[in-house]
């Protein structure tokens, strides 16, 4: 069955978008699926190239589709990629600092981090000791390691199993990095907020093992708090 019909009324392009997103939410279609060619799909809305092109166009920047030169449109895989960049490109044009977003993190992330002890794996609990592994490595370079600091929470909430969890926070630890990476000086301050993370890092994983999640969720609070209290000061000597 043709999931795809004519369009005649309305703003063409917006109609063939709606139609399109049905038929990938729905499953008709699937991550990796080719769509028809373009003739095709001009005769199936019959509607013009133009209009075909630009919803194609526009399900490709939503991240919906992949439109790849000379092989075709394919259902794009399921990513926070866009939401991260939209998210990311929002907060600079609001002036969101890095304290807004670790405000935001101290009102989630204890309650996030409660749920992963409910559901968190063998696997994800080594996962998060590799972590700990390794950010202790880059500490004894005398170096912060602000990026492993936020890859530890993002194994956390990915552990919970919620794509609406996974999907909100992911694109904020993305921003997060891409601020970390941006700041210059105040090193040793710095590599003090990494050292005090991964102490609490190995008092939250310990509490995982034990699924006490009221241990987790007291943890994660101290843990982000003390990040906070640590880029205020760094923030002020600025």
């Amino acid at each position: 069955m043709d999931p795809f019909r004519s369009v005649r009324t309305g703003k063409i392009s917006g109609l063939i978008v709606q139609q399109i997103k049905i038929t990938i939410i729905n499953g008709t279609m699937k991550p990796g699926d080719k769509l028809p060619p373009e003739r095709e799909l001009t005769e199936r809305f019959q509607a013009s190239r133009i209009s075909v092109r630009e919803a194609l166009k526009s399900l490709e920047t939503s991240g919906l589709l992949t439109i790849k030169p000379g092989s075709g449109v394919f259902v794009a895989e399921v990513n926070s990629k866009p939401l991260s960049e939209s998210l990311s490109s929002i907060l600079r044009i609001k002036k969101a600092s890095m304290n807004d977003l670790t405000e935001a993190r101290i009102l989630v992330e204890p309650s996030i981090a409660r749920l992963a002890s409910e559901r968190i794996t063998g696997e994800e609990l080594q996962a998060l000791e590799k972590n700990i592994e390794e950010t202790i490595t880059v500490l004894k370079s005398h170096s912060p390691a602000p990026l492993k600091n936020i890859e530890f929470h993002c194994i956390i909430a990915n552990a919970t199993r919620n794509p609406v969890i996974i999907m909100t926070m992911n694109p904020i630890f993305d921003v997060l990095k891409e601020m970390n990476l941006e700041m210059r000086g105040n090193i040793q301050k710095r590599i003090e907020i990494s050292s005090h993370a991964v102490t609490y890092h190995k008092k939250i994983l310990k509490a995982l093992r034990e699924r006490d999640s009221q241990k987790v969720y007291e943890l994660m609070l101290k843990d982000i708090f003390q990040v906070q209290e640590g880029l205020k000061k760094i923030t002020f000597e600025k």
